[in-house]
């Protein structure tokens, strides 16, 4: 008996007991791989060295400016008349968001008051220096006459005194204000524009989702207990914008290009495999391992030495590059075992033929595959290094399910 003749015998001898072992194990792994996803992170950071001057970049702007994220929240009253309405909404709004962690949020703005103090204070700051002459000039002009005029210097003193008036430099700064969509007092609301705003500063500054998809979640349910702004007057609507949502609304839209991707992907190969073997129990045979094989190979990764915790925007996709790439292995030696069987061969002598004929060419191409993953792991790109782990360990792991798994299928 030759050794393939062996292995076929011990893996049916044993096969109800080699399952039991592999769905036990799936347990834990399933867990860990869904630790990995429920980890997933946007972050630009995520995918470069942590050595990066991009990345120590990044991290030295968070320790000094934390508030660098925003999330506004926007009413849309309708019409000019519900403006007071809308404020109200925003108000109450506020007072629940000011309540929230300090690593939510930094602080709440309803209006322009910090801006408008800092340039009644430093407006010489943004004056032309033109300008600045000409003011002075005239204080100087009227300092001295009011001297003059005390110390009874005059020479003339019928003389009018130098008016003090800057209503000319004034209007040339006011004709610079521009008047479209001006907000009502410092509020950020218009009448013009029928619109409300709050903008909330996020605690703590990141590239990706971090505290923004926490805040998100947390405002919206805060809006969902107010009863929303069409409680305070009917047709006001609510919308959210700044950094905080588009952050969000980006990872929720990877998840659902990953959740799509994946339900592609399964049901493709599966009507291709269907279509070629014409034998509907094929995608059992083939999809059971090689799902097992793709929750081992997250697992694995994520323990010691690997040790990763999370997925990023470039590494989400491998469970359905693991299935893609991973079925070629299953899917030869099945096309081997069925071709025997149609010769009226007996299953076990079909399984060794089958074995026998793919066992070395799979081989080959799952440690090709598995290399040419790995290879990944030596550059310094965090994106790239995960890839490669998962990667190589998910083709030796689908050649491994295909020929440990299937056959007692």
């Amino acid at each position: 008996m030759t050794r393939t003749e062996r292995y076929v015998a011990w893996v049916l001898r044993h096969g109800k007991i080699i399952w039991i072992i592999a769905l036990l194990l799936a347990v834990p792994a399933t867990a860990r791989t869904a630790m990995l996803y429920a980890h997933l992170k946007s972050d630009v950071q995520e995918l470069l060295p942590r050595e990066s001057a991009s990345v120590l970049a990044v991290d030295e702007v968070r320790k000094r400016m934390p508030g660098l994220q925003f999330l506004g929240v926007v009413v849309d009253t309708g019409n000019a008349e519900n403006i007071a309405a809308g404020d109200k909404f925003i108000d109450d709004l506020a007072a629940r968001v000011r309540k929230y962690p300090p690593d939510l949020v930094n602080s709440v703005r309803l209006g322009n008051e910090v801006e408008k103090d800092f340039l009644e204070k430093h407006s010489a700051l943004y004056t032309d220096l033109a300008d600045l002459k000409t003011i002075r000039a005239r204080i100087e002009a009227r300092r001295d006459y009011d001297a003059m005029k005390a110390t009874g210097n005059l020479l003339d003193d019928s003389e009018a005194p130098p008016a003090i008036d800057f209503s000319d430099i004034q209007k040339k700064y006011d004709e610079r204000t521009p008047k479209t969509g001006k907000a009502d007092g410092t509020r950020y609301s218009s009448k013009e524009l029928h619109l409300s705003l709050m903008l909330i500063e996020v605690g703590s500054y990141a590239t990706g989702d971090s505290h923004a998809s926490d805040l998100y979640k947390k405002v919206q349910a805060d809006v969902a207990d107010l009863g929303g702004p069409a409680k305070y007057a009917p047709g006001m609507r609510v919308g959210y914008s700044g950094d905080v949502a588009i952050s969000t609304e980006e990872l929720s839209a990877l998840v659902e290009d990953l959740s799509i991707s994946s339900v592609l992907v399964i049901f493709l190969v599966a009507g291709v495999i269907i279509l070629y073997f014409r034998w509907w129990r094929s995608i059992i045979i083939l999809v059971a391992p090689l799902l097992l094989a793709t929750v081992y190979s997250f697992a694995l990764a994520s323990l010691p030495p690997l040790s990763i915790d999370s997925l990023n925007s470039n590494t989400a996709f491998l469970g359905s590059i693991i299935v893609g790439n991973g079925i070629n292995f299953g899917i030869v030696l099945l096309a081997r075992y069925v071709e025997e069987r149609r010769k009226k061969v007996g299953v076990e002598k079909s399984l060794v033929l089958g074995i026998r004929g793919a066992r070395i060419g799979t081989l080959s191409a799952a440690l090709a595959a598995g290399v040419s993953y790995a290879s990944l792991v030596i550059t310094q790109f965090r994106g790239f290094r995960q890839f490669g782990c998962i990667g190589g360990i998910g083709m030796v792991l689908s050649w491994c399910a295909a020929f440990f798994l299937m056959p007692p299928l």
